[in-house]
């Protein structure tokens, strides 16, 4: 459903801040030539680089939002996750995005200059680490056009699964790099990649912004870098080398695909529902619609009943639609939504959970609510007039 306002405009690596070190350009070409090895992608063009301090950083990514997306539509994306619940009403999207992106940021690659800026403030110790993964998204920028890889996503959720491809693919080749460097590899030793997860969640602490942001959003940055690293993983072990392009050339469908890799290769078509419509629908106007996917799921029961049930019936997912209307008069918004599960018990179950968790802790708004159930469907109504 969401995609982070910038997911499409650039790429950002995070470290911690330490004194800037220049000689770190002349470890580029060396390093792109390193992943070319390791990929079969052989580098077409030289990478362009350069230093931009963390206020220029700033700066440079309302700019660019401001140049790409348009206020209706930050206007209707800040709407419909305020509508789930998933942000609280005062919460400012489009700031809190670029706050979230600043604070995190060591490096990045912008893919319409082509080129990669490292923060005056790049890490001293991760460092590599951070033009690893940059040089990454740049390499595979010159083969697969990114910033049409992302666009070409039929909906949010395989949006975002895209986003998972590339941002996965430039993790596990960061960590395939370093720990080649001490004689491993994550093609012989698959629990360092659990364990690089694991480390990616404990280290939050470090940045107040992404800790404090709402779970949703939080999960919703995080997801590309960690569930990506381990559908990568999987991509790899089936499918050796060739798996770097053919997730570009193939990517994977749904975040379902990416959660679940085996459903990736299977190349199994995701059923299409479509959310209900109100009785009065004459009277209003869509806003937006689109996939209401496994990992959104799994972020409405994580954050509004618990893990153990996010774990036990996000994947039981089969299909989702939601749409957003607003009456034409009063601009009084209306939230629906349809979710297919694999069994009528498991739709029961999240019904259930809607009714009882998930309504009564969001914020009240006028209107009416209906839930119901046909079979192992569950179709819902907020804010009927």
């Amino acid at each position: 459903m969401f995609r982070p306002i910038i997911a499409i405009l650039l790429f950002l690596a995070a470290a911690h801040a330490q004194p800037s070190n220049k000689d770190l350009f002349d470890q580029i070409d060396p390093t792109l030539n390193e992943l070319a090895a390791l990929t079969g992608l052989a580098p077409k063009t030289k990478v362009e680089r350069d230093f931009i301090t963390r206020e220029k950083l700033k700066v440079f990514l309302q700019t660019r939002i401001d140049e790409t997306v348009k206020p209706e539509e930050i206007r209707v994306e800040e709407l419909t996750l305020k509508l789930f619940g998933f942000i609280p009403e005062t919460y400012d999207l489009k700031a809190s995005t670029v706050n979230l992106l600043t604070e995190q940021a060591a490096a990045f690659y912008d893919y319409r200059k082509k080129k990669m800026f490292l923060l005056e403030s790049a890490p001293e110790i991760s460092q590599r680490f951070v033009l690893i993964h940059e040089l990454a998204h740049a390499l595979a920028d010159q083969h697969f056009h990114l910033e049409k890889y992302i666009q070409q996503g039929r909906n949010d959720d395989s949006a975002t699964a895209r986003m998972a491809v590339m941002e996965g693919q430039a993790q596990w080749l960061m960590y395939e790099l370093m720990a080649k460097k001490a004689g491993q590899s994550l093609r012989k030793d698959p629990g360092m990649v659990r364990m690089f997860v694991s480390n990616s969640a404990a280290g939050l602490s470090q940045y107040p912004e992404l800790s404090n942001a709402p779970v949703y959003i939080r999960e919703s940055l995080l997801f590309p870098y960690t569930r990506g690293l381990v559908f990568q993983q999987a991509v790899i072990a089936k499918l050796g080398d060739a798996g770097f392009a053919e997730v570009f050339r193939h990517p994977p469908l749904s975040t379902r695909e990416v959660i679940h890799p085996e459903l990736y290769f299977d190349k199994k078509k995701t059923a299409k529902i479509k959310a209900p419509k109100p009785a009065n629908a004459s009277r209003y106007k869509e806003s937006v619609d689109g996939e209401l996917g496994e990992f959104d799921i799994y972020i409405l029961l994580k954050q509004f009943v618990n893990e153990e049930a996010a774990d036990k019936l996000s994947p039981a997912w089969r299909a989702g639609q939601f749409r957003v209307l607003e009456n034409k008069e009063n601009k009084h918004p209306l939230l629906a939504f349809a979710v297919e599960f694999d069994t009528p018990a498991h739709a029961e179950e999240f019904m259930t959970l809607y009714e009882q968790k998930v309504i009564p802790a969001k914020t009240k708004r006028s209107g009416t609510n209906s839930v119901k159930q046909q079979g192992t469907r569950i179709s819902v109504l907020e804010g009927i007039e």
